[in-house]
């Protein structure tokens, strides 16, 4: 099928696999004897590889009507949303803007940052962190303009709790600390080529 913007979408039944049941854990902070350096070396710390999919945050031009088609044809609810911007993030046309990656740790989530700077990938936003899910967060651009987020410790809201959503303040509601926002965050580099 097509979702409103015309984008093809492929429903498939299947097991539930790597979709979290509760919180996500962080991952242990090792312990270290007194006088000894939490940290390692540079050249030591380990390559960072996401647990999971987090979730995927889409530009659409009809915010409202990608709303209700994810909750009356997917079957899903809204958590929270801050003006246009929900899992989807107003546009001129539809694309990508992130994929986020659920990694151990705030330290995976800086260490993710580094990694992928001394890949070549320089562009970005964070480490910071989020109103909305709470959770730490590092962007990195991708050569296609969209996002790759390493996030850790986001809000869990369980299928069957009865939690309304809320609307918050567009200026309350993205990060609570953090770099400032990049003025390429929110451009749609997928219709900007188009």
């Amino acid at each position: 099928m097509h979702d409103p913007d015309g984008t093809p979408v492929q429903l498939r039944v299947s097991p539930k696999v790597l979709s979290p049941d509760e919180k996500t854990q962080p991952k242990l902070a090792q312990l270290v004897a007194p006088g000894q350096g939490a940290a390692p070396s540079r050249s030591r710390v380990a390559k960072v590889c996401p647990h999971r999919l987090s979730h995927v945050l889409f530009f659409s031009p009809d915010v409202p009507h990608m709303v209700h088609f994810c909750e009356d044809v997917l079957d899903l609810r809204l958590s929270d949303r801050s003006s246009d911007v929900v899992a989807f993030a107003k546009s001129t046309g539809p694309g990508l803007h992130h994929s986020s990656w659920d990694v151990g740790s705030i330290d995976e989530v800086g260490s993710g940052g580094e990694q992928m700077r001394n890949a070549g990938f320089p562009e970005g936003w964070g480490v910071g962190q989020h109103v909305l899910g709470s959770n730490y967060f590092y962007y990195v651009r991708d050569p296609w303009g969209s996002f790759a987020e390493y996030s850790f410790d986001i809000d869990y809201v369980p299928r069957n709790l009865d939690r309304p959503s809320a609307d918050h303040a567009p200026s309350d509601s993205l990060h609570l600390w953090g770099p400032e926002v990049p003025d390429f965050f929110f451009v749609n580099f997928e219709q900007a080529s188009a």
